[in-house]
Parts: structure tokens; C-alpha cells; sequence
């Protein structure tokens, strides 16, 4: 499944589209993704673990929440129409923004 869904880029196969690095702003029109007020990112729509929702958290190589452009790192919590915790996947960002994830053993 490629997910999320965005403008920008088409996301390969089996990849989160490229979230990170990504020069659209998630408050412009055709980014998938929208900051919250704590810094996160949530997406709404169908996850590939059979979600309905997600939360993006980007982080720098400290561990520190930081924007999805200077992000090195992400862990994205996918929820299914009950709020509850169904996935998640951590990620390590390349330079041209793509995330390669590993989902966490159930």
C-alpha cells in the first residue's frame, strides 16, 4: 500500500510516501499530512495496518520532536475507528526525504 497519499511525489510501493524533507508545508493544499498544535502530524484516511488515522512524529538525531523538514527520524502510530493503537512503525529518513520503516512486533 503506498500511504500516505500526497501532491508532491509518488510514494513507492510498500513506502510512506516522502513526508520528510518534503517542501510543501502541511498547511498548504496537497500535503497529506497536518500539524497539530504539539508538534505531531495527523493523517486521516485508510493506514496500510487497517487504521483509520495516524500520527507522524519526526524527530532529529537526538531524539527531540522536530519539524518534518529537518526530521531524521520518524515513528508513526497508526489508530484504528476505536482509538485504539494498532501499529507502530519507526523510520529512518534518506536524504531525498523517502522513510524506510520497520513496523514494531505485536
Amino acid at each position: 500500500m503506498k500511504f500516505p497519499v500526497c501532491d508532491f511525489a509518488e510514494s513507492e510501493e510498500g513506502f510512506y510516501s516522502q513526508c520528510a524533507s518534503c517542501p510543501i508545508e502541511s498547511s498548504q493544499p496537497g500535503c497529506a499530512l497536518d500539524e497539530q498544535s504539539d508538534g505531531t502530524y495527523l493523517f486521516i484516511g485508510e493506514t496500510p495496518h487497517g487504521g483509520v488515522r495516524a500520527v507522524f512524529y519526526f524527530k532529529n538525531d537526538a531524539g527531540k520532536q522536530v519539524s518534518k523538514q529537518e526530521a531524521v527520524h520518524v515513528e508513526i502510530h497508526e489508530f484504528d475507528d476505536q482509538d485504539r493503537l494498532v501499529a507502530i512503525l519507526y523510520g529512518m529518513v534518506d536524504p531525498e526525504g523517502m522513510i524506510y520503516l520497520k513496523k514494531s512486533d505485536s
